[in-house]
């Protein structure tokens, strides 16, 4: 493998009125991503980029539909694998916040339904399973969305199946986005990994999309209106990180998987500790 992506992270002005503007935005950026650089291979935009948070049970759809089949189209027309943010899927009575999964041929190769949103305010359902995929030659990907970014345990399960770097699609328009940047320069550093949070902006978010280097450097960084970052991955920096240590000293991957210890709560109930019944966590329900 190469060990080389090219990756187009496109942080978009979101119109919660207007999905096809939307998608017409989303299409122009990527289309000037690979004019200036078309060495791009890999393409993601923001959490709900073309429907808008609010009024999900409105907008939820079945998948596929005229979002995805539009998304596959762009993905085809710029030869890209593409990550178009998330929309609400619809499933018999069940809505998800929803990321597809495009290659470079336009087929929906993988869906990630979000296992963390952000209650009480999001009442999408949790998916159950996180999601890596491979791009042939280049290598592993993770994908998790905005508030999934939170858990700790999410992120180590995609490193434990070997994801190289973490694609996060957000719409953080909250004051908490400056933790979530803090968050996801911490992930990078104890996963040694590269992590892309790429935000929405106007009332898709507050901008500030990321990207961050297997020791938590951050490689670039925007500013809150429409704005692509375009970058060269080295992946074989995430297997420098994990072998020769963060700043030639910590190897933290290699020494949490070393021990053999487990703790309580990976094999108890959490209903069962004392931090649930103490904090009265029922309340976030």
């Amino acid at each position: 493998m190469s060990g080389l992506l090219g990756l187009g992270s496109c942080q978009m002005e979101v119109d919660p009125n207007d999905v096809q503007k939307n998608l017409d935005l989303m299409a122009r950026q990527v289309k000037l991503i690979k004019y200036y650089s078309p060495w791009v291979k890999l393409a993601v935009t923001p959490e709900l980029c073309f429907q808008g948070a609010s009024g999900f049970e409105k907008k939820a759809r079945e998948i596929p539909n005229s979002i995805t089949e539009f998304c596959s189209q762009v993905a085809k027309d710029n030869n890209i694998y593409l990550i178009p943010g998330s929309i609400y899927e619809k499933q018999g009575d069940d809505i998800y916040n929803a990321s597809p999964v495009f290659d470079d041929k336009g087929d929906m190769i993988e869906i990630y339904r979000k296992m963390y949103p952000w209650r009480p305010h999001e009442k999408t359902v949790s998916g159950n399973k996180t999601l890596v995929f491979d791009i042939p030659d280049i290598g592993r990907i993770g994908l998790c969305n905005c508030y999934d970014l939170w858990f700790p345990e999410l992120i180590r399960d995609l490193v434990f199946k070997g994801a190289l770097i973490i694609l996060i699609p957000t719409a953080a328009g909250t004051q908490d986005r400056a933790q979530e940047i803090i968050l996801a320069r911490a992930a990078a550093i104890q996963n040694q990994c590269f992590i892309v949070s790429v935000n929405g902006a106007g009332s898709g978010g507050k901008g500030e999309s990321l990207i961050a280097d297997p020791e938590g450097n951050i490689v670039q960084k925007a500013g809150q209106r429409n704005e692509n970052l375009i970058a060269m991955i080295d992946l074989d920096a995430v297997r420098l990180s994990r072998d020769y240590g963060i700043a030639g000293v910590s190897r933290p991957l290699a020494s949490f998987f070393h021990e053999k210890h487990r703790f309580d709560y990976q094999s108890q109930p959490f209903e069962k500790s004392a931090v649930y019944g103490e904090n009265k966590l029922e309340k976030t329900e």
